[in-house]
């Protein structure tokens, strides 16, 4: 069925929420079901019939995709699709300290999900993140107000929601299942490793991997 046909056979308020659901994956990239009751209104109407966004977003080569395990609808770049046909979201390129914060999200909600947390609101505090942070070397290179920044852009995205001011010891991050998404998990691979051999460096350690690595060269 082509785009005008499913138009055409949209209410007024259907429409309505199919041009709200397409502004704000344009403009967020994702839509998490469990965020609020906009959020969820907007879900369940992309997942009920994806089809014609994906029809509408592939004019300008973008396309959907639709997890319905986590209750999460994603835009992704049809060029970033990737042979090995992994899912992923579209790119942003981020700065360093962006990168590291967005790594430790990760590792945060991974270690929850693994855990055994079946709620829909995983929550941490900026200590957790701070202790995460201290792994990588970069907790005291990254202020109040720089956190407070990276964590904002992240929520602008649909990946975290703040609760309280930054840097006060009652401040909650919500993380959302799109995190696992923001990130590939063999760049996060890549990425722990590299850093966990510039630490070993620093501290005079020599990892296996780096003795692998001499002996290969």
């Amino acid at each position: 069925m082509s785009m005008e046909k499913y138009w055409e056979g949209y209410t007024s308020s259907e429409r309505e929420l199919f041009q709200r659901a397409c502004r704000r994956l344009l403009k967020q990239t994702f839509i998490v079901r469990d965020k609020d009751e906009e959020s969820k209104k907007a879900y369940y109407f992309v997942s009920k019939k994806p089809e014609p966004f994906s029809l509408y977003f592939r004019y300008i080569g973008f396309d959907i995709v639709v997890d319905r395990e986590n209750g999460v609808v994603m835009l992704r770049n049809c060029a970033d699709a990737g042979e090995n046909g992994k899912i992923q979201a579209n790119r942003l390129a981020l700065k360093k300290a962006e990168s590291v914060v967005l790594c430790c999200l990760w590792t945060l909600y991974a270690d929850k999900v693994r855990s055994g947390s079946l709620s829909r609101s995983i929550l941490v505090s900026i200590t957790d993140l701070r202790f995460e942070l201290e792994k990588y070397g970069v907790k005291d290179q990254i202020d109040k107000s720089a956190m407070g920044n990276i964590l904002a852009l992240f929520s602008r995205f649909n990946l975290v929601d703040i609760s309280g001011r930054v840097g006060e010891a009652d401040c909650l991050i919500r993380l959302y299942p799109s995190l696992q998404f923001a990130l590939d998990s063999e760049e996060f691979q890549r990425f722990a490793e590299a850093t966990q051999r510039r630490m070993g460096e620093k501290t005079g350690e020599t990892t296996v991997d780096e003795e692998d690595e001499d002996a290969e060269e």
